[in-house]
Order: C-alpha cells, then sequence, then structure tokens
C-alpha cells in the first residue's frame, strides 16, 4: 500500500472545527497505515457506509481497481514536493456496489505527514455531461437526416462549411461540391451585384438573426422561392464565429399567394367598378331628390329590395351548387346501379343453367356407376385389355373422387348465385319507393362487395369485422340509398385502416391493435333504431371534423376522392329519411359514424321524399332562372 509515509501520531484536532463537519464537500485525513484517520459526515451520505465501516477498512480498497495505480501515483507525487498540492480524479464504491466519480484536492502536512483532502463528487455532473454529448450527437443525425429543411453552416465570411441531405435536396449540390464555396452561389446575379448576401450576413452579427423571403438558384440554375433564417453564432468571448442558415422551399406556398392575390385584385376591381355604377346611381338620386321629396322613399324601398335580391341571389347560388352535387350523384350512382344490375343479370343467366344442370349430371354420372357396378358383377373377370384400361384411369379412384367433384362444383355455383344476388339486392333498382326491408341484409351485401379489399392486399394484415346486429324490425326506407351511405362509410373506414396500416399507427378504439372495424345495429326507442360503423384508424382532427359533410370537401389526393360521399349521405339520412347522421373519432383514437333512422316515416316526411326527387330535378332551372331574374332586377333599379 502507501508505504511511502513515515509513521506519525493520530489526530483529532479537526472534530472541534465546525467547519470540518458542515461542509458540503467530503472532507478526510490519510494516515500511514492506508487507513482514514478522519471523515466529516458527507462521507456516509455519498457512499452509504457508516463512519464505522470506513475506518475499518483501507481506504484503498474503496476505489475502483482500474484507478488505485493513477490514485497511488498522484500521491506519491507529493512526497517529492511537500508543499505543492494535487488534483486527480477517480472512481469510489458506495456501500450498494455502484461507482461515484470523485475530484480529489489534496496536499500533505510536512510535519506529521498527514495528507489532508478535500473530495467532491461529480458523479451527476460526468453524467449530465455525458447526456450533453449524446445529444449533441443525435441532434447532429438528425440534422443532417433532414430532408424537408436546408440546414448548412457558413463561416464568418460566409462559405460552406457543414451541409446536410436537404440541403442537397433544395439545392442539387452534393456536399463535396460545395464545402468551402461561397453562398452567394446560391443568389440571384442581381442579388449578388447589390451586396444581399453581405447585408444579410451584417444583420445577422449585429442583431442575431436575419430573416428573408426571395429567389435563389440551383445547381441547373433553376429558380425557386426560399425562406431563409440566417443566426450568429459567437463564442464565449463574444467574437463571431459564424452563422447557421435554414432554407425552406416555399415555392409552392408563393404561387398560391399569387394566385390569391390575383383573385383578390379581381375581386377588388369588380367592387370598385359596381361601386362607381352605385356611386353614379346614387348621384342621380341625390338630384332627383332635390326635385322630389317622395324619391328619398322610393330609395329606401329600392335599397331594400336591392338587399333582398342579393340574398336571393346567394341563396340561389348556394341551392345551385347543392343540386349540381345531387344530380351528379344521382346520375353517377344511376349508371353505376344499371351497371351492376346488367352484370348481376349477366351472370345469373349462365349460373342459374350450370347449378340446373349440376342435379342432373351428378344422376347421369351415379346412374353410370351403377350401371359399371353391375358390369363388373355379371363379368367379374373382365379382358385383359378391359383391366389394363381400368388400371390406367384408376377406376376406383374416379368413383370416389366424382362425386366429391360435383359436390365441389356445386358449391361454386351456389357462391356465384349468392354474390349476384348480393349485387342486385345492394342495386335495389326496382325499389324506386320506400319500402320495408332488412337492414341487416343491405350492411350483409355491402360488405360482401367489399371483401377483396376487407381480405387485405399484399403484406397487408386481413381486416376483421365485428357484427354486433341487435333484433331490429322491418325498416320502412330506400333501401339503395341506404346501402350506399354503407357503402360510403365503410370506404371510407377501409381507407382509414389501409393509412393506420401503412404508417404502423392504428388508433386505440378497440381493444385490439389489429385492424378491425365494428358494425352494430340496436333499438333506441319504439320510433327509432341506430346503425354504428366503428374503426381503430388513425381518427379525424377537429378541423376536419366541422367541414366532414361539406359538398366537394375531401382530404384525400387528387383523383381518389370527389368529397361528395359523405355530403350525399348526410342528405340522404337526413333529407330523405328524417334520421341524423354524427361522426365521433378524434386523432389517434379511430373513428364512429351513428346512423339514426326512424323506424316509420311521419307523414309530413312521406310527402316531403314523394316530391324531393322532382325538387332535385326542378333546382337546377328555378336556381338558374333566379339568378337571371335577380341579376336583371339589380340592373334595372
Amino acid at each position: 500500500m502507501l508505504n511511502f509515509l513515515p509513521p506519525t501520531p493520530s489526530t483529532g484536532s479537526q472534530a472541534s472545527d465546525p467547519f470540518f463537519t458542515l461542509s458540503l464537500d467530503m472532507l478526510c485525513v490519510l494516515g500511514k497505515d492506508d487507513h482514514f484517520q478522519q471523515l466529516n459526515p458527507r462521507w456516509e451520505e455519498i457512499l452509504g457506509f457508516t463512519n464505522h465501516e470506513l475506518l475499518a477498512q483501507p481506504w484503498l480498497d474503496l476505489i475502483h481497481p482500474h484507478d488505485q495505480r493513477l490514485t497511488i501515483a498522484k500521491l506519491e507525487t507529493l512526497t517529492h514536493n511537500p508543499t505543492a498540492s494535487i488534483r486527480f480524479r477517480n472512481r469510489c464504491r458506495c456501500a450498494d456496489g455502484s461507482y461515484k466519480s470523485l475530484l480529489w484536492n489534496a496536499s500533505i502536512h510536512p510535519e506529521n505527514q498527514l495528507i489532508y483532502a478535500v473530495v467532491r463528487d461529480q458523479t451527476e455532473c460526468k453524467q449530465s455531461k455525458e447526456a450533453l454529448r449524446e445529444s449533441e450527437e443525435r441532434f447532429r443525425c438528425l440534422v443532417e437526416n433532414v430532408k424537408d429543411y436546408a440546414i448548412y453552416m457558413l463561416d464568418p465570411e460566409g462559405r460552406v462549411i457543414s451541409w446536410n441531405q436537404g440541403a442537397e435536396r433544395i439545392n442539387g449540390y452534393r456536399e463535396d461540391e460545395i464545402l468551402g464555396e461561397s453562398v452567394s452561389r446560391f443568389y440571384l446575379p442581381e442579388d449578388v451585384q447589390a451586396g444581399k448576401l453581405e447585408q444579410a450576413l451584417k444583420i445577422a452579427a449585429e442583431n442575431g438573426r436575419f430573416e428573408d423571403e426571395s429567389y435563389r438558384v440551383r445547381q441547373d440554375r433553376s429558380r425557386f422561392w426560399a425562406n431563409a433564417v440566417i443566426t450568429a453564432l459567437y463564442d464565449k468571448k463574444g467574437r463571431l464565429r459564424g452563422f447557421t442558415k435554414v432554407v425552406r422551399d416555399i415555392t409552392e406556398r408563393k404561387l398560391a399567394q399569387e394566385a390569391l392575390q390575383n383573385a383578390h385584385d379581381d375581386l377588388e376591381r369588380r367592387v370598385t367598378e359596381r361601386t362607381a355604377e352605385l356611386v353614379q346611381v346614387n348621384q342621380r338620386l341625390r338630384r332627383e331628390i332635390k326635385e322630389r321629396k317622395q324619391v328619398e322613399h322610393q330609395l329606401r324601398r329600392s335599397q331594400a329590395q336591392l338587399e333582398q335580391q342579393t340574398q336571393q341571389l346567394q341563396d340561389a347560388l348556394q341551392k345551385l351548387k347543392h343540386t349540381q352535387a345531387q344530380l351528379v350523384h344521382s346520375e353517377k350512382m344511376s349508371s353505376l346501379g344499371q351497371l351492376v344490375a346488367g352484370v348481376a343479370h349477366e351472370i345469373n343467366n349462365p349460373v342459374n343453367f350450370i347449378y340446373g344442370n349440376l342435379n342432373y349430371a351428378e344422376q347421369y354420372f351415379q346412374d353410370i356407376l351403377e350401371l359399371l357396378e353391375l358390369y363388373q358383377e355379371s363379368s367379374p373377370q373382365p379382358s385383359a385389355k378391359v383391366q389394363e384400361h381400368i388400371e390406367l384411369i384408376d377406376l376406383n379412384f374416379i368413383t370416389t373422387d366424382l362425386p366429391k367433384l360435383l359436390h365441389s362444383m356445386k358449391v361454386g355455383a351456389d357462391r356465384i348465385y349468392q354474390i349476384v344476388r348480393s349485387l342486385r339486392n345492394f342495386s335495389h333498382l326496382d325499389r324506386a319507393e320506400k319500402t320495408s326491408v332488412d337492414i341487416h341484409e343491405g350492411i350483409n351485401n355491402t360488405l360482401l362487395i367489399l371483401q377483396s379489399r376487407i381480405k387485405g392486399k399484399a403484406r397487408q394484415s386481413t381486416i376483421t369485422v365485428v357484427k354486433n346486429y341487435g333484433d331490429l324490425p322491418l325498416i320502412e326506407c330506400y333501401a339503395g340509398q341506404l346501402n350506399q351511405v354503407f357503402m360510403n362509410i365503410l370506404c371510407n373506414a377501409l381507407d382509414a385502416l389501409e393509412e393506420g396500416l401503412e404508417k404502423g399507427a392504428l388508433g386505440e378504439s378497440t381493444s385490439s391493435k389489429n385492424p378491425m372495424i365494428e358494425v352494430g345495429t340496436q333499438v333506441i326507442n319504439e320510433n327509432w333504431i341506430a346503425i354504428r360503423i366503428a374503426d381503430n384508424g388513425v381518427g379525424i382532427p377537429d378541423s376536419v371534423k366541422q367541414r366532414l359533410f361539406d359538398p366537394f370537401f375531401t382530404t384525400k389526393p387528387v383523383g381518389k376522392g370527389t368529397g361528395l360521399g359523405l355530403s350525399i349521405s348526410y342528405q340522404i339520412v337526413v333529407e330523405k329519411h328524417g334520421g341524423h347522421l354524427k361522426c365521433f373519432s378524434s386523432p389517434g383514437q379511430g373513428t364512429e359514424f351513428v346512423i339514426e333512422i326512424p323506424i316509420e316515416p311521419n307523414l309530413e316526411q312521406y310527402c316531403c321524399s314523394k316530391v324531393y326527387q322532382k325538387q332535385v330535378d326542378s333546382n337546377v332551372r328555378s336556381s338558374q332562372s333566379s339568378i337571371s331574374n335577380s341579376l336583371n332586377r339589380m340592373a334595372f333599379n
């Protein structure tokens, strides 16, 4: 051990020193016998040993084995220079077996040859530094892998010294092509001549930050609108070290703003023109007021009429838009229904022919097999040629497998028949009026048509459909249109589940993490029923949910949705059936649609539904006529 220390008498004078017991650092006195001579209470608090346990064991046994040699070497330097103090770090074992990182500041007393040390626990500081280093590494990795933003650093002269993937994607330069080059390469020639870069760096250096939006140039010399933020970096002494620059391509946003500005300018021009016309009318009316007092009354009445006509015009425009959406959907569904009914009819005939003849074929084959058995009984020893052919065709297998084959054909034909019947029931072309139907049959037919999507595509999980059907009576409704409502809601649920599978983020609306659709029905009271369709997809944010039933509103990509499905579904449920269509959803929690419809429509609703279709046909003509009349009256007044 530390045999370089000369023997000295033990001392306990420090016990009377209050600073020795009150110090927040660990204070100790080391003797020549490799034991602690004295310790303050902080050793017990930090290491977990009792004071007796610490004094009873050699203090070097507490030092980590890898740090013992360094510790001994540091303390031995005190014998060569007794007046000096030394500083070193090591790890010290705690009572629970863990190690603390300690900073030692020690000196030797020349007279009694005792080592006095002040020890500070730096475990948390070391852990903080390691956490900071790991955080900086994660941040650097994050910056290098960002693709939507160009993030790079400049030296004080504006030369590029770092480059991430987003910068390569936006500007077109690889890292080896741009490092060390001036950032002015991205500016337009006229901006370079005007000293725009130098001005931006100067403002950033003075204010700490500079932001602007202007054109930039890519490597292929194409231009794009960029939002750039330059931030100055300083060292601890306040000297400029360089700049960070974050650039975002905002070309699409700028184009949209320009289009909006053009629309705004056009609207202002129209307002100005209309205002000029109204000013002329007002001037003329003022001249007429001087001649006749009655003109004032007439003017007020004309203004009231103008406001009424404007409101009528707005109502007519809204009515025309609503009616056009109805016509588009009605025409689409009519064509789809005719196509589905036609295909079902064309398939049904040959299926009936096949299915009807299978029974006869089975009977004929059975008769032939019986005839063969009779031949075998009457001629138990067939000729060699016949016996050879029997073995060649494996007659025993044929007689066993032929009934199974015919049964499989009947099962397949029956499956085709069920699909055809579902298609015909789904289209309901023969149900133009309200009829009493089984709601469960419509839901089942819709699910059967969507079976290919429910089974899932390649590398996707099969979507589980859970049916919680209640005991429903027959419902008087437009069955074909309600089937279309089921189709729209189920298709949206499938889209949400497929999106969740692609992102790996299914909602928590069900107890399972697998893709699932729950369909439930129940009787609310003696007059109403409810149909619930829920999924555990990605959910709908509140901003989208507020516009969910607006015509032509969709969040799907162009070409994948028209924005009419839920709008038309709302009209079918609310306007045609006098019911309610509600949506309950939040991001990450799945979505549930609740359809509530009356079991039997009241008289007022029935009368309204009878004229509803006629109103759809006449709404376009009446809306166009209203718009024309309103414009004529406005011009006349």
